[in-house]
């Protein structure tokens, strides 16, 4: 599990690179549900023609709504949908994205969709890192925030790179480092072997679940998993919580 300031600095930098602006994960996901028709350019939609809600989470960019191109309408109308499945609190920083996103310039604005691009192509597993950076960055103070986004744009494309890096690797480590918790040599092999079989939900799962636990607990789970056959481990992973979206 990550841990400690420099962990939550890297993921919320992440999130920075992969998913600032108003390209929130739901967002990816509300319109990656849509991907069968993608190939076909929406219309145009006028202000007018929007609902209550709609015009109202989209308060920041009325002035300019009529001259949006339709994909940017688009997207911006799959979070007003998010907005709608979403807490009091993340409603809030939702809101707070659409008004940022009203400020941008159109090349700012053309980055932000590219950054929704590469994560609607990311793994499931990515985009849940992704989610989680977005959760670790909500979480933290305004300032804080701030701060943050400072760091990352003064940093040149080089080191832009080498950072994302090495955060994917620290997240990457964390989650194993996880279940490899006081590990007997000879269980590394089968439990490897184990961790690589399960699908990037069973590992979400499964992940979110020992961050649950004390660091004392992990150890009868990671004996509990190693000791059942693939369709029992199956069987069992579908009873823990699904992972947070």
């Amino acid at each position: 599990m990550l841990r400690g300031s420099a962990a939550r600095v890297a993921l919320a930098l992440l999130l920075l690179v992969l998913a600032s602006g108003v390209t929130l994960p739901c967002a990816a996901r509300a319109q990656s549900a849509a991907a069968p028709t993608e190939a076909v350019a929406p219309a145009r939609v006028a202000w007018a023609s929007l609902g209550a809600t709609e015009q109202q989470v989209l308060a920041p960019v009325h002035a300019e709504w009529d001259q949006l191109q339709p994909r940017q309408q688009e997207r911006l109308r799959n979070v007003v949908a998010s907005w709608q499945a979403a807490s009091p609190e993340q409603r809030g920083r939702i809101e707070e994205r659409v008004a940022r996103w009203a400020r941008l310039d159109p090349q700012q604005r053309a980055a932000a969709a590219e950054r929704l691009n590469r994560f609607k192509h990311m793994t499931p597993e990515e985009q849940a890192g992704v989610r989680e950076a977005f959760r670790n960055f909500g979480a933290l103070p305004p300032t804080q925030r701030a701060a943050l986004r400072e760091r990352y744009q003064s940093m040149s494309p080089t080191e832009r790179a080498a950072f994302v890096a090495g955060a994917q690797a620290q997240r990457r480590n964390g989650a194993w480092r996880e279940l490899m918790t006081d590990v007997p040599p000879e269980q590394r092999a089968p439990l490897r072997a184990m961790w690589r079989a399960f699908t990037p939900t069973e590992r979400s799962t499964v992940r979110q679940y020992l961050r649950t636990l004390p660091d004392t607990g992990r150890p009868a789970v990671r004996d509990h998993l190693l000791g059942m056959d693939e369709a029992q481990r199956r069987a069992y992973i579908a009873t823990l919580p699904p992972p947070k979206p």
